[in-house]
């Protein structure tokens, strides 16, 4: 017997070592533990280390070992692997007991591999189910456990492991599930976490609650048998209720944040970008940007009811219940906003009365007013609400709600906060969905009249003043053909005659500004706008003056930024990026706020980094903000007197009302505003840039100066105040009644107060020739 034991031991161990010679020569080195670079998630924060969003392929957050709190670790020993102290790798014995436990049940109950076998498995080795696959296992575990102390190897099991709800690793999970760092776990929440590895999905606690908690449980009974727990601490962590929390949406929202992954993808590419664990500074204000998109939405869907209102879909009475059933799971909370659409169901009309259900609530609404639209062939249906008509809801910002309708119009909105020298705001649309179309940056369209600024201060850049007089008269280009010409008009087609410079942009006024290039010549206004960042080369046309190049709502409002600081520089839309290592790769400060940061190594080599560049002296920048101050005072943008503060601003709209704009700034904030249809057609004869561009100025400005203080653009040196005669431009005497405290460079202002010229009467040609015409 003993010759015959002897015997098969010997063979045993010659079986072993041929099993191991085999397999031992084609294991995967450990290299890879030494150097563990796993996949992490980039996470995006603001200035004030706000969570904003986060970008990854396999959501890690790497903590060293010692930051994992014990209790957790002694958490995951209890549940995976009690002997993990004690054992080289393998545990024989744990082996055997699995297989008999899985032997008796008849299938897998109990698993027999330790945590440093789960470690070979799951960095080395395929997930295939294979005899050969678990001898490789087993080698590999011996081999790490030689090579790695008991805590590295647990440092690299708790931040790979795979833990459900996209976690991977604790840290992760710890997020994911309880939005906890590790550190505010309780006992049970680490209970709870370390009963996942064993099947993540079957207990996850936002999916299962009741396995959840009886997993959460086992564990905990695990921890006090084996010591790991007191049991005091225990009953009382048995007793707490679970607490899991949602999953946040990002707060990085809308066009901002697709700007920020552009970029961001655009500098390091998008694996990098997923998987390399970057971590970003923004300098993102959540409040701003929600105010914008509310600015934005609200304003669209005040513009829509002055829309043709379209024929709804029609539902039949048996598939009533089915809708409404729908829209109750999908509903949050019976609250409407006065930004937001709900879908509802008419279900009777009693004379001028709709009654409506939204799911969650009926409503009592009056019929409304609504011009219907004419569409060829008509249906075969009246213009009217029936019984069944699938309908939207607008909440009315008193508690009730009014009819409307998804926007066929669609806006934009852009803000720089110019005293930080940051993107404030970014809104690309109506429901901006990310990877959508970028109506700020990507839709190109004729500016109209918010492109005049421009060649008016480049008329005062050479040697024009405001109060300079321009003929506001028509005017008729011929062609080839008699009937190729072309016949500028004034909005109303109503003409002025001589006026100022001041009162040709307050007033907005085309034929002005025409005459006004045509002294200036094409050419020289071409040239000085090239110094803006319009990012565009401009056709030699008379039309320029009336903003018919088309350009993006991003290099106008940028473009304004220049008037408004007179420097040309690119706003920061992300300010700083470091690597897993916490090594800066990208950093950037706004141009106007720089003076000696272009000289850091990593800013050399970077335009984020550089100061700004002087475009306009400080004199003509202030000439021409003031001039825009006057378009809000007594111009066209007197709707933004309501921002009760002192402010810059241009409307601007092209023929037929199919783009309408608003660009205007504080000393603080520059915002720019356009309105239209995706496909450029008219909006209506009343879809001004006042009317429907403005108005989201306004609320989208007013939310963001809540909490700024009053303050005034300031004088620059070299420019003087000098009362004059509005009309004439002239020096104000005691007899003139309509004064202008206007604004001037030093030694340019009139001298001489103006002429009273005695009135002559005049026959209709003299007056015609005297037009201009």
């Amino acid at each position: 017997m003993f010759k015959l034991a002897a015997a098969l031991l010997l063979a045993g161990l010659i079986a072993g070592a041929v099993v191991y010679a085999y397999f031992a020569n084609t294991l995967p080195e450990l290299d890879r533990l030494d150097n563990y670079q796993p996949a992490l998630a980039t996470r995006i924060f603001n200035n004030e280390g706000k969570l904003l969003a986060e970008y990854a392929d396999e959501h890690r957050i790497l903590v060293p070992f010692d930051r994992i709190p014990p209790r957790l670790v002694h958490a995951f020993l209890a549940a995976e692997d009690q002997q993990f102290y004690e054992h080289p790798g393998i545990n024989p014995a744990r082996i055997l007991s699995a297989a008999l436990a899985n032997l008796r049940a008849g299938h897998t109950v109990q698993g027999g591999s330790t945590i440093t076998q789960q470690v070979a498995k799951n960095f080395l080795l395929t997930p295939e189910r294979s005899l050969s696959r678990k001898i490789r296992e087993a080698i590999l575990a011996y081999r790490i456990e030689q090579r790695f102390s008991k805590n590295e190897i647990l440092y690299l099991y708790l931040n790979q492991i795979y833990l459900g709800r996209g976690a991977y690793g604790v840290a992760s999970a710890a997020w994911r599930y309880f939005h906890k760092t590790l550190d505010e776990l309780t006992l049970a929440e680490c209970a709870m976490l370390a009963g996942l590895p064993k099947a993540p999905s079957k207990y996850a606690p936002h999916r299962n609650p009741r396995l959840a908690v009886k997993r959460r449980n086992t564990v905990l009974h695990l921890m006090a048998k084996s010591h790991y727990a007191d049991p005091e601490q225990v009953k009382r962590a048995l007793a707490e209720p679970l607490h899991v929390a949602p999953l946040d949406p990002p707060l990085l929202q809308d066009a901002y944040a697709d700007a920020v992954h552009r970029r961001l993808a655009a500098l390091f590419g998008e694996q990098t970008l997923r998987r390399q664990g970057l971590t970003v500074i923004v300098p993102y204000d959540p409040a701003a940007e929600s105010a914008a998109i509310h600015a934005v939405r609200h304003g669209l869907l005040r513009l829509e009811q002055e829309q043709y209102y379209r024929y709804p879909p029609h539902h039949e009475p048996n598939e009533w219940p089915r809708l409404l059933h729908q829209w109750q799971r999908q509903r949050k909370h019976a609250h409407i906003g006065d930004d937001e659409l709900v879908p509802a169901l008419v279900e009777q009309v009693r004379g001028d009365t709709l009654l409506v259900n939204d799911g969650l609530r009926r409503w009592r609404i009056p019929k409304p007013h609504w011009q219907w639209e004419r569409s060829k062939p008509r249906p075969p249906r009246p213009r009217t609400w029936i019984a069944g008509d699938e309908i939207m809801l607008q909440g009315d910002g008193k508690g009730g709600v009014i009819l409307t309708q998804r926007p066929s119009i669609q806006s934009a909105l852009y803000s720089i906060d110019l005293e930080r020298g940051t993107v404030l705001a970014r809104v690309g649309g109506f429901d901006f969905q990310p990877g959508g179309f970028d109506r700020v940056g990507q839709a190109k369209r004729q500016p109209g009249s918010a492109f005049k600024p421009f060649l008016y201060v480049t008329a005062l850049e050479n040697g024009m003043t405001p109060a300079s007089i321009v003929m506001d008269t028509p005017v008729v280009f011929g062609g080839k053909s008699f009937d190729d010409f072309w016949r500028p008009d004034n909005y109303k087609n109503q003409f002025a005659g001589p006026v100022t410079l001041r009162d040709a942009l307050e007033h907005s006024r085309n034929l002005a500004s025409i005459k006004l290039l045509q002294d200036l010549g094409i050419d020289r206004f071409r040239a000085a706008l090239e110094n803006y960042p319009f990012g565009r080369t401009f056709p030699k046309q008379l039309s320029l003056a009336l903003g018919s190049a088309e350009v993006s709502l991003e290099a106008l409002t940028e473009s304004y930024a220049v008037l408004a600081t007179g420097k040309r520089w690119k706003p920061v839309l992300i300010s700083q990026v470091q690597d897993r290592n916490g090594h800066t790769l990208h950093r950037a400060v706004a141009g106007t706020r720089c003076q000696t940061c272009h000289m850091d190594s990593v800013g050399a080599a970077s335009d984020t980094m550089r100061p700004a560049i002087q475009v306009l002296d400080p004199p003509h920048a202030y000439l021409i903000t003031n001039m825009m101050k006057g378009v809000i005072e007594r111009g066209t943008g007197r709707r933004a007197l309501a921002l009760h503060r002192p402010a810059a601003g241009k409307t601007g709209t092209t023929n037929k009302q199919v783009d309408a704009w608003f660009m205007g700034y504080t000393p603080q904030v520059l915002t720019g505003v356009w309105t239209g249809r995706d496909t450029p057609r008219s909006m209506g004869r009343r879809q001004t840039g006042a009317h429907a561009a403005l108005p989201i100025w306004l609320e989208a400005m007013q939310a963001f100066h809540r909490n700024r203080p009053v303050k005034e653009f300031p004088i620059p040196e070299g420019v003087e105040i000098v009362t004059i005669d509005r009309k004439t431009g002239k020096l104000a005497d005691a007899n003139t009644q309509d004064r202008l405290d206007e604004a001037f460079i030093e030694g340019t202002a009139p001298s001489a107060p103006a002429q009273q010229m005695p009135e002559t009467p005049q026959d209709d040609e003299t007056r015609f020739f005297e037009l201009g015409l």
